[in-house]
This record gives C-alpha cells, structure tokens and sequence, in this order.
C-alpha cells in the first residue's frame, strides 16, 4: 500500500495534472467538430447538499434572486447524461468565489458571475479538489472543459451616488474582494485610489459612448481598470491558474466588448499570456451586439476580435436571426442573408451558434416543440460550434430554472429522463458528426422568402459532400418552386415530416410541412424520377383597384391554385374553358406587399402534372385611421393608485401611457402606442427599455380567453396577445392561454421608434383577415419585464432597485392601462 504524508498529496496531484494536461494537448483539436453544453452551475445539479447554505441567508431555492445547491458534484454525479446527448465538451459558468448577496440590487451571486476572489472556487460550489476531479472525468470522457471567466469588473462593492463614493457595507460575505490588488478598492483611501486597480466611475448611462463603454460601470459592477499593468498582470495569473491546475481547455469570456481590444494582446499572447500556456487552447469571447435585417455591421465589429487573440467568438447576430426569423416570422430572407454573412467570417475565427443562454428568455418561451426542434436542428447544419444550453433537452421555458428537484423552478421534481427531446437533440448531434460539410462547409443560399415567414433552401457543400437544407418557418404546409433539377436528393435528416420534392423538366419542387426542417444529400443515385410533360401555360397578370387577375392560356384539363405558397389539401379549383383560364383574387384580403401563386394543371392522365414557375405581383393599399384616444399623464400608479417604480435610477415615467392610436392597411393593423418618456439605458435594439407592453385585441366573431397571462387579471374576452419588450416582440393566439401560460406564438410584429410613438404592424393572417374591424378592442397594459429571470418584474410592499412596490404578487402587474373601441 502507497503511503503519501501530507504535503506530497500536492505533489501528486500536481503531477497527474501535468500528465492529464500533456495527454489531452498530444491530440490536435478540431474545434469545428465539437458541440457544447451549457451549464449554470448552481441551477444544474446539487451533488453535495452540505455546502448549500453558508449561513447568510444568501441560500433559498423558494428565491430566483438567491442560490439553489447546484454545485460541481452534482456536474460529476450527471456526466453519462451529459455525454448521452453526444455533445463533446461541457462549458460552465464561473466557478469563482463570488458575491453572495448585494443589498443595493437585492439580487445574489448564484450566477459566478460577480468575483471577490478569481483564485478560489466559491464555497457553494465546493473546492479546488472537487473542480479537479470534475476536469478528470470530463477528459476521461473524452470531453473538453470550458470555463466562464470575467476580466471587466467584479461584484458590485462600491458605488458613486450623487458625485459620493460608498462602499457597499452590506455585502454577502464580504465589503471587498479578498484577492489582491481587487481588494484595494476604497476610494476614499488616497493610496488606494492612487493604485487604479479600478476606474472610479459611475454606471454607464450611454452605450453608444466608447469612454463610457471601456470605463464605467456595467449595471453597478466595479469596472477593472485593464489598462493597469498590474491588473492585467493579476488577470493573467488569476485565470493562468485554472489552466495550470485544473486542465480546463478553454474559456468563454464575458463582457469582452467592455475591455479595451489591447488588452486582450497582452492576455493572450503577453508574457505568461492565456494562449502560451496550453495547445489548441479556444477563447470565445461574448461580443452581445446584434444587426438589424440584411445588414453586417456587428459582424464587423466581431470579426475585429479576431485581430487581438480571440480565436471563435459567440454569434449573436445568428442567434438573433434565428429568434426573429424561426420564432418571430419575420422574411426568411433575413436569415439567408444572415448564413451567408457568415461564410466570410469564418475564413477569420470560428462562431459559437447558439439558440438562448443564460442572459436571455429561452427560446421555447411562447413557442411549441416542433419549432425548438426546427431551430435546434438549424443549428446542427451550420459551421460552427453549436451550444446547447442546459435544460433545453428538456423543453425548459424558465431561463434559470433548476434541474434537480429542490432547486429554485424545478416544480419540485428532477428532469434528467431521456425523453423525446433529450433523444432529438442526440439524433441532431449524431447527424452533424455524421456528415462534414456541417463543420467545414460554405453556405449558398438557393431560395428564401423576402415578405414573412416560409421557406428557406440552402446548400452546404464541402469538399466531401453536398447538402440541401430545407425548412418552413410558417404555421403552414408551403409549396415553392426553384430553377434547378435535383433528382440524386437522399434525405439524411429532418426535425418533423419530410418534405416532398417533385421534380420536373427545368424546376424542383418543394412541399414542406409547418415548422420543419429537412436535410438532403447529393448523392449519385437518382431517388426521384423526373417528371415531363407535353402540358403547356401561358400566363398574364393584371392589377385592378380591389383585384388582381390571373389569366392565360393552357392544354391542360384541370387546373388548381395555390396563394402565396400556401399548400392546402383541397387547393383554390380555376375554371378552364376552351383552353383558357382566369383567376380572380380579392386585393383586400392578400394585403399589401408582394405577393405570389403557383399553378398546378393536370393533363388527361392524373400522373401528367405541371407545377407552374412562381408568378409575383404586388399590391398597394392605403392606410386608413381608426380610432384614437388620449390617457391623463400621472396615471401611472397601478388600478389602486398606490404602486411605486422601482427603485434605480434608470427607472424614470416610461410605463405611462398617454396615447395610442390604431390604423389599417387592408387587413393589417397598425397600433402606435405614447408613453411619457423613452429610455435607452440599456441600449435595446427596439430602441426602448424598462417598459413592456401587453396589447390585449378581441375579435367579436370569436370567443377567447379571459385571464391576462402572467398578469394577475383578467377581462371580459381577448384572442390575440401582443407581447413587447425592448429586446422581444411576439403575437399569441388566445389558444392555450391560461394564467400561468402564454398562447400559441403566431407571428413576431414588426415594431419601430418613430418621432416619440412607438408603432406596432400587425399582420392580417395572424387575425384571420378580418373584412372589418368594427367592434374590435384593445386593452392596452404596461410593466416591465425582467429578460434573464424570464418574468415580470416582482411587486412586493416597499419598491427597491428592480422590484415595483406598493402591492404584493398577487395583485395585477399593470402599472398604466388604457382601452380603444373601433367604431367604422
């Protein structure tokens, strides 16, 4: 029996470090075939429950503010669940010693991501021990370990309010961080406010300031001063230290864009830089910048972090594509433009794809599981190195809630059974590693849709195969044709139904069930037979005031319609009469914008079918005014006159209404909302913020719901829900609708900031195209929602920084309302 004397245990460990490190660098990392899985640490699994509670009431798995018990056991405890889903690496959030409890937020730590000390692991998570026998398993897996690290700030231990510097004595566990130089962090003391360990400066109030941005504080975190060479000399060692000690194989890092780009230089290839010290090292940095529709500008701005050491970085601006386009509706074209953007970056770094993650609403809020499955597998088709975050295989809607059972959000019961999606989600990943040009192909777009959602077809080729992506982001069967003939098709993978190709002389087409995805390969082996024909057509196109007509000539005997691609079972029948045809279609309920229809004819045998090639044409409607109505200012109080704003200062007059006027277009209906003040502080792509808004609309030809989702109360009748925030915008059926439940997401409204009013399009089909809409009413609300913890912001008795006071949670989140009746 081997006897090591205390003292050598280090030595050891040490050592089998050192091994375990050289074995994993021996293998050169292709990190374009790796897939990831995302966790926070404290809302996965509870391993060890007697590191729970510390003993500062910072513990409360009954608080979404407060830790749960997660911990890295309960990581070891799960590692065969993890590697059943066939991901190959595992990327936590920070393990670090962190603030427990800031007072000045009423909010904790649990996250990791507020350090008071980078060096140790924080005491609810274990210890240094317990992080290196994680390491271990995961690399006997065969798996990669990433860890969250933040080099912009720490937690938030002091502040200047009103041009005074205070410290912030209530802090969990601690007034300061307890790891030199972060420690030195009193102002007031002349010597440590000589070292700059920090910049001494307030919140950052303009985003679009670049001196704000690399020197104030974020949301009340005390901002490094980075360009210390101290500090970056202690950043160094800090993070160095879980290399060296732990074996993880690479970080993710926050904040990145708040740090001056030299300083990353110097953090990764400095001296004892990041990259120096370990093989195929990856560093992905956190860059949250978006692009509107068919522009690149954040790509730009991304790729520049290529140039100063980073070698992949998150991509944002796919996964907000992929919300507004997959979930939201918006014109597939938007994310055809989008994945062939990317082609260009990815000659300069990899991307990290994503859906949702820690910091934002899930993506399966609001939404069904053939569209969570529909994005996912989006994923799995693309360069990249996709993420899935934790819970997902589980269809999670909360975006902390907890997987074990005594965690916060949990419902009391553990979620780690390998269901439906858990075996989807295995199946995508298994498809992607079973075919190449997923991770080392370009993307070329071979047909989208430019008015809302539909189809959208692409290519991924590399120098092994080619695959043809298609998918449907409607709520319909679609139909489209493409110039082109493609019989050697196989499909090797789909999300749903398969999609039905035909193929004929001069075209392909595609028939493609709602909210699916299907992948085909080329291959050399024809599976669909070519179809021709001796039938003939010939079309014309005329646009009158309130219709359009299709007219023309053909030799067909039986001819049939389908409208803006829509594919129905029994399909719009058009009458043929001595060879010639006509189609008549009523321009108020097609809308404005373009539109298009495909032909389909039959011949004297029902084997002899022609689909038509597209024909578009657009249509212009007027708007027309339908009702408007003012508010009285300093209403804004709640329906008993007694509610209070929260309590930071970001929080001005912004949820009171004092206008709102409603508009149409056709059957398309315009909603312009005025509140008392818009503000930005948050930079939200809406160009709003601390503010949402539910607009409640009841259709008299039907009956829906009565309760308000999520809102504490209820009204006579609503059947669609319009939900917006500065970030998000959703549409929802009543369908499904309950207290606790949002509907059926049905479409994603267009929303923009024009001269102080905040206009809302909603789209005619989302409504069922009303002929008129007399009698309609909207019941306008305002409150604020919080996007991480995926909820309205709480109302308890007294307000504090981000809680509404004046009430309690039982009582209704409206802070201002108002009520419109159109009358034509």
């Amino acid at each position: 029996m081997l006897v090591q004397k205390r003292g050598e245990e280090n030595v050891g460990r040490s050592f089998f470090t050192f091994l375990l490190i050289l074995a994993v660098s021996l293998f050169a990392v292709s990190w374009r075939d790796v897939v990831l899985y995302e966790i926070m640490i404290d809302r996965f699994n509870d391993g060890d429950p007697t590191n729970n509670d510390q003993g500062y009431g910072e513990y409360d798995p009954s608080d979404p503010a407060k830790y749960s018990g997660g911990d890295l056991k309960g990581i070891i405890d799960k590692l065969d669940y993890i590697r059943g889903l066939g991901v190959d690496g595992i990327w936590i959030t920070p393990p670090v010693a962190n603030q427990w409890w800031d007072p000045w937020v009423n909010y904790g730590g649990y996250h990791g991501y507020w350090a008071r000390n980078f060096k140790e692991v924080d005491e609810h998570f274990g210890n240094i021990e317990t992080y290196r026998k994680l390491s271990e398993e995961i690399h006997r897996k065969n798996m990669f370990l990433i860890q969250d690290i933040v080099v912009n700030h720490v937690g938030n231990y002091f502040r200047f309010k009103a041009g005074k510097f205070e410290i912030n004595t209530g802090s969990v566990p601690t007034f300061a961080p307890t790891q030199f130089p972060f420690n030195m962090n009193d102002y007031n003391d002349p010597k440590q406010r000589e070292m700059n360990v920090y910049h001494w400066t307030p919140d950052i109030t303009n985003y679009n300031d670049i001196h704000q941005k690399l020197n104030y504080q974020l949301s009340g975190l005390d901002d490094l001063n980075t360009e210390n060479p101290m500090v970056r000399s202690a950043l160094k060692d800090s993070y160095g230290f879980w290399i060296k000690e732990v074996g993880v194989d690479g970080f993710r890092v926050d904040t990145a864009m708040y740090v001056p780009k030299d300083f990353w230089d110097d953090f990764f290839f400095g001296k004892d830089g990041i990259m120096t010290l370990k093989d195929d090292f990856i560093a992905f940095g956190e860059a949250w910048l978006t692009s509107p529709p068919m522009d690149d500008s954040a790509e730009k701005e991304i790729e520049s972090y290529f140039d100063h050491g980073f070698n992949a970085m998150l991509d944002f601006p796919l996964c907000e594509e992929i919300r507004r386009v997959l979930k939201g509706g918006k014109p597939t074209s938007w994310l055809a433009y989008r994945i062939e953007r990317r082609n260009q970056t990815l000659e300069k770094g990899l991307l990290v794809t994503f859906i949702d993650n820690h910091d934002m609403e899930r993506f399966s809020r609001g939404t069904d599981e053939k569209t969570l499955r529909m994005a996912v597998a989006f994923l799995m088709t693309l360069p990249g190195i996709p993420v899935i975050y934790y819970g997902t295989e589980q269809s999670f809607e909360e975006t902390r809630a907890s997987m074990f059972a005594k965690g916060w959000g949990s419902g009391g019961k553990d979620h780690f059974e390998k269901g439906e999606m858990y075996d989807f989600i295995k199946s995508a990943v298994e498809f992607r590693k079973s075919h190449t040009a997923t991770r080392y192909g370009k993307v070329k777009v071979l047909l989208s849709n430019s008015e809302g959602a539909g189809l959208l077809v692409y290519e991924v080729k590399d120098e092994n195969e080619t695959l043809i992506v298609v998918l449907n982001t409607s709520n319909n069967d679609k139909i489209r044709t493409i110039d082109g003939v493609f019989p050697s098709m196989e499909k090797v993978f789909s999300s749903d139904r398969e999609a039905r190709v035909v193929v004929q002389e001069k075209s392909t087409v595609f028939i493609v069930p709602p909210k699916s995805l299907t992948v085909f390969k080329l291959s050399s082996v024809n599976k669909y037979e070519k179809q021709t024909t001796n039938l003939t057509l010939k079309t014309t196109v005329n646009i009158y005031e309130d219709r359009v007509v299709i007219s023309g000539e053909t030799n067909g005997k039986r001819m049939y319609a389908y409208i803006d691609g829509l594919y129905q079972t029994i399909p719009e029948k058009v009458n043929i009469v001595d060879g010639k045809y006509s189609l008549s279609l009523d321009l108020y309920k097609m809308g404005p914008g373009n539109h298009f229809i495909i032909l389909k004819v039959y011949g004297s045998n029902p084997k002899e079918v022609l689909y038509s090639e597209e024909i578009w044409f657009e249509v212009s409607i007027p708007t027309e005014k339908l009702a408007e109505v003012t508010d009285p200012m300093n209403d804004d109080h709640g329906p008993f006159g007694r509610y209070k704003y929260p309590l930071d200062l970001t929080f001005k007059r912004q949820m009171d209404l004092i206008g709102a006027k409603v508009e149409r277009m056709g059957p398309n209906l315009i909603v312009w909302i005025k509140t008392r003040e818009i503000t930005t502080s948050w930079n939200p792509p809406l160009g709003f913020d601390h503010v949402s808004f539910q607009i409640f609309l009841d259709d008299p030809r039907r009956k829906g719901a009565e309760a308000l989702p999520f809102q504490n109360y209820a009204i006579d009748d609503w059947d669609y829900e319009i939900f917006i925030t500065g970030w998000n915008v959703a549409i929802f059926s009543s369908e499904g609708a309950t207290e606790k439940k949002f509907g059926v997401q049905i479409g994603s409204p267009e929303v923009v900031v024009v001269d102080g009013w905040i206009k809302i399009a909603v789209k005619g089909e989302w409504i069922d195209f009303p002929e008129s809409f007399n009698g309609w009413k909207l019941y306008l609300t305002t409150w604020d929602y919080d996007g991480v913890e995926n909820r309205f912001r709480p109302l308890e008795e007294e307000p504090k920084a981000y809680r509404f006071g004046g009430g309690n949670n039982t009582e209704p989140y409206i802070m201002d309302d108002l009520w419109i009746e159109i009358k034509e």
